[in-house]
């Protein structure tokens, strides 16, 4: 770690760089985190082929792998900084610094991000469940918040313990409701809105940070009335940030503070052996804050979301060219693209509590919505016939379930024809794709139902005859363009290959087998090529450039207030 001295009045300020694991690369995407004494470093990265959570002393000295977390994610400290926890495998684990077995805590379908508080709890998000509480030392989680459908509420992620039993943490809504809120542990349905901004919050020091397009800003903040008093400062730029809007920034109240400059992922073109292709463009597009994308179905364009400080908003990128365009121009967050089987037509969800919606593929017309609901919706598949749009569906009652809207060829509802329910349970039944006959007769989901999500397929139009494809947790299920193999991701971010015999009335999966790692992602991190033999991948960016390390940040804050 090199270190430079800037000398400037009132205050020093030291500022260094730290640099991965010799030959390796930071996964920035999967989470770094400070010590609470700020002496030392847990972050993700992938050296000399181990990739698990690595600590770094800052005080120079090499850093090393901890055992037993291979292909961990999400770190952060304990209170005394004697203990670390993280995700991996579709649980929480904790292990101890100085290293030993790691422990389960709890299982995890979904993780994003958690905190672990002085009296012994870890607060975590658990996706669209809300965030969770469960005891450090082990047990079954329990809700600590809900969605708030009224508000168009989709996510509570990114927990942080504040001092006086408070936390902060970012909610994904409608415009009027998203941003930084605070809660009591004590009252957490008395929620109060910090800030209106599309990303996280972090705290440290007294001072609460969040950015502002590239730049990481700060300003006082008192936890227990929350409030922000005093101008904000720019503390780092450029910061980059992640999927679901990942800080790439740590803070300590000692006043270091670590970012990575480097932030979103690359679109890639690999085989099944995960190599990158020797023929045509290995690559698609400038690293990028991207979102779920989609191949069309003649493999000439992708659809994908680009997240901006302003929302999220879909993009069209012609794969032979490499020219980019951009397709919505909607307020707020439009995602989850889906083709038309003629590649004509895209739907996709936006709005307020988030709909169907569907728009010309060529960016003539307008953007149209297609279906009326109180409830937060998205497609996930269209038929090969064009007749039946698949789409899951998020109520109080039942969770997010499956749902089928049989549509015109120009992706409009038939006359009279509402969406159906396919199959709704007490768990949650999302990613969900129809095989590739003209008539499906087959239908792949992910399902929590096991108390980990699990890859499974059912008969269409009705479900019946349940088979279980994946058997050590999985999810994104995606048809081979033939109908004879489903891939799937596995909760340790590799994509899988399972064959498959499809009887009359049966499935017959054959052991799946891991074609190559990809990445723990929030949402399908590939596409299949229609020829079945390539892959369009979305994988973390920039991870062999160093971190950025400032020592004393406070006395970047002094030195606005005194007009410097």
């Amino acid at each position: 770690m090199s270190r430079s001295l800037q000398s400037d009045a009132p205050e020093q300020v030291y500022r260094s760089q730290l640099l991965p694991p010799q030959g390796g690369k930071f996964d920035l995407a999967n989470g770094f985190a400070l010590s609470p004494d700020g002496r030392t470093l847990a972050f993700v990265a992938t050296a000399a082929g181990q990739s698990g959570i690595w600590l770094h002393p800052m005080d120079g000295t090499a850093a090393r792998l901890l055992p037993g977390t291979e292909r961990g994610s999400l770190p952060f400290w304990s209170p005394d900084g004697r203990s670390l926890a993280y995700w991996t495998s579709g649980k929480l684990w904790r292990v101890d610094a100085t290293g030993g077995s790691p422990i389960a805590i709890c299982d995890a379908a979904a993780f994003i991000g958690g905190d672990w508080s002085p009296d012994g709890y870890i607060v975590f998000s658990a996706g669209g469940s809300g965030l969770r509480r469960v005891p450090a030392s082990g047990g079954t989680p329990e809700a600590l918040t809900t969605l708030d459908a009224s508000r168009g509420e989709t996510l509570h992620l990114h927990p942080q313990l504040l001092p006086g039993g408070r936390i902060l943490f970012q909610v994904l809504a409608n415009p009027e409701h998203a941003g930084i809120h605070a809660m009591s542990l004590a009252n957490p349905r008395e929620r109060v809105r910090l800030l209106a901004t599309s990303g996280p919050g972090m705290y440290a020091g007294g001072h609460l940070f969040w950015l502002r397009g590239r730049t990481l800003l700060a300003q006082r903040f008192d936890p227990e009335t929350f409030t922000l008093s005093g101008e904000r400062a720019a503390i780092a730029d450029p910061v980059g940030m992640g999927a679901l809007g990942r800080i790439f920034a740590a803070a300590s109240a000692t006043g270091l503070l670590v970012h990575g400059r480097v932030g979103g992922a690359q679109f890639s073109w690999v085989d099944r052996a995960g190599n990158a292709v020797v023929s045509g463009r290995s690559t698609l597009g400038e690293p990028d804050r991207y979102s779920p994308f989609r191949l069309s179905p003649n493999g000439r364009r992708v659809a994908v979301g680009r997240t901006s400080s302003n929302g999220t908003d879909l993009w069209m990128a012609d794969v032979e060219q490499d020219t980019w365009s951009r397709f919505t121009f909607l307020p707020g967050f439009a995602n989850f693209p889906v083709w038309s089987p003629d590649a004509r037509l895209v739907m996709f969800r936006t709005g307020s509590p988030p709909n169907l919606y569907r728009k010309e593929a060529s960016g003539a017309g307008t953007e149209q919505r297609v279906t009326e609901s109180a409830n937060r919706q998205r497609p996930t598949d269209w038929s090969r016939d064009g007749r039946l749009v698949l789409y899951d569906e998020i109520a109080p009652e039942t969770q997010q379930d499956l749902w089928i809207l049989p549509v015109t060829p120009d992706g409009i509802p038939e006359t009279g024809a509402k969406g159906r329910p396919y199959l709704r349970t007490r768990f949650n039944e999302r990613d969900a794709r129809f095989s590739p006959e003209p008539s499906p007769r087959w239908v792949a989901y992910t399902s929590d139902e096991s108390g980990r999500n699990e890859v499974y397929v059912q008969a269409f139009p009705e479900p019946r005859g349940k088979f279980q494809i994946s058997t050590g947790g999985g999810q994104y299920p995606e048809w081979s363009p033939d109908g004879r193999a489903l891939y799937y991701l596995s909760v340790n971010g590799a994509l899988m290959a399972a064959g498959l015999q499809l009887g009359a009335d049966s499935v017959t999966p054959s052991t799946s087998r891991e074609l190559f790692t990809v990445a723990a992602a929030a949402f399908q991190p590939y596409s299949v090529a229609p020829d079945g033999r390539r892959f369009l991948v979305l994988t973390p960016a920039g991870g062999s450039q160093p971190l950025e390390v400032v020592a004393n940040w406070q006395a970047l804050l002094k030195k606005r207030a005194s007009g410097e």
